[in-house]
């Protein structure tokens, strides 16, 4: 019961964040045509990729605020403030005026809501990932952690899927009005996040440094003091941000623009290869508390040199089956990315500034690599041609995998170590 409690109100706030990413990411080109002038649709689509990066460059700014807190004041609070936050700013682009009623004010509301949810979800994967590791059975974290991973991609999946029933319902419909339903969907299903986190316990690690007066009274410069933690932390990151965003944001535009694959066909391969995605998390998750943190990510890394280009490569194929295959190419290191990276994060800083350092060096990484994902593809498409940001995330992921190999611990002997210490406090 414990787990499932836990679990689900952990799994809501970051399923319904990277909800809202790929409802915004997959409907690009028709914010476009709502909040920016229509007399050249290729600057509008580059305005609306613009929009969804800039969201990023406030999230190191939610990370300091919001990891502060839960470092002082609690995790369950940041928790439950992060999901509020987010609620508010996705249903309100349901209810947006669009360029046609209110001109230039149009996409100003946008940034607006867009910079609300990024200060939101600066603190929100890593919140929800240290709430869980410091409820988990030490044996038992690449598990339970790896549920967290996977709602980043149940949480995509469910998007797409929702957008396929608007277009399917009525695609003028969709174009027009209906695809306001799904940020409407996303706003009301980060409610019921909040509504769950607030009847969360607050974790053991806190209580006991609460107690013994032990928390941390300046987390962000106590994160800066131990820069090399950090700088491995941004790594791994910045990898798993390029990966995941060129999947979630820019993949779907690149498909059907440069690909000039059908819409529909889009939506149907990304939800699919994003279920796929959730699944493999859970066995990667088994692997990291069997075999180490350092293999899977090994693993996932090598993946992503081998497989990016080839993954473009096949994406002007057109069909279901070359569709699939570009996405499940960048979802293999993405699951196991995902899972390693967040295990070796939460085990390696202290729990004094977990909270701080993890939210910092995660949303850095993404302002830098993430938010610029979509945009950077499109321009590299354009100036070097359609492998390019295959390329890209290749040239990034040798990078990650020498800092991996030479440098990254391994963190399950800490695990392992912490269940007789965890087993006496019971």
């Amino acid at each position: 019961m414990k787990a499932n409690k836990v679990l689900s109100a952990a799994m809501i706030g970051h399923g319904v964040e990277s909800y809202d990413f790929v409802v915004y990411g997959a409907s690009a080109t028709i914010i476009a045509k709502h909040f920016f002038p229509a007399g050249n649709p290729a600057l509008a689509v580059l305005s609306a990729l613009a929009v969804y990066g800039l969201a990023f460059v406030v999230r190191p700014l939610g990370a300091a605020i919001f990891g502060s807190i839960g470092d002082r004041l609690g995790r369950r609070t940041a928790l439950s403030a992060v999901v509020l936050i987010m609620a508010v700013s996705t249903a309100a682009i349901a209810v947006l005026p669009g360029y046609g009623s209110v001109g230039v004010l149009a996409p100003i509301l946008l940034l607006c809501c867009r910079l609300a949810q990024g200060i939101s979800m600066g603190a929100e994967y890593t919140s929800a990932a240290s709430y869980v590791m410091e409820q988990a059975p030490p044996q038992r974290r690449g598990l339970w952690l790896s549920a967290v991973g996977s709602a980043t991609y149940v949480g995509s999946a469910l998007a797409s899927f929702a957008l396929l029933g608007l277009r399917s319902i009525s695609l003028p419909a969709y174009e027009s009005w209906s695809w306001r339903l799904a940020f409407l969907a996303g706003g009301l299903m980060a409610l019921v996040g909040l509504y769950m986190r607030l009847r969360l316990d607050e974790t053991p690690a806190f209580r006991e440094l609460k107690s013994s007066k032990d928390t941390a009274a300046r987390p962000i410069r106590d994160t800066f003091r131990d820069w090399r933690v950090f700088l491995l932390l941004f790594t791994l990151f910045a990898l798993l941000a390029v990966v995941v965003h060129n999947l979630l944001g820019y993949l779907p535009t690149y498909l059907a623009t440069t690909g000039r694959v059908r819409g529909d066909t889009v939506l149907v391969a990304g939800g699919l290869a994003l279920l796929l995605c959730a699944a493999l998390c859970v066995p990667a998750g088994m692997l990291a508390d069997r075999i180490g943190r350092k293999p899977l990510l090994i693993a996932g890394v090598a993946v992503a040199v081998a497989g990016s280009v080839p993954a473009y490569l096949l994406a002007r194929g057109g069909t279901l089956a070359t569709t699939l295959a570009t996405e499940v190419l960048l979802v293999v290191p993405a699951a196991l990315v995902t899972v390693g990276s967040t295990v070796v994060a939460v085990e390696l800083v202290s729990a004094r500034i977990r909270a701080t350092s993890t939210a910092l060096a995660y949303n850095v990484a993404y302002a830098i690599f993430g938010g610029t994902a979509p945009l950077l593809g499109a321009l590299l498409t354009g100036w070097f041609g359609r492998l390019a940001p295959g390329g890209y995330i290749s040239a990034l992921a040798v990078i990650a995998l020498v800092v991996v190999v030479v440098a990254l611990p391994e963190t399950l002997a800490r695990a392992r170590a912490d269940e007789p210490a965890l087993q006496k406090t019971r």
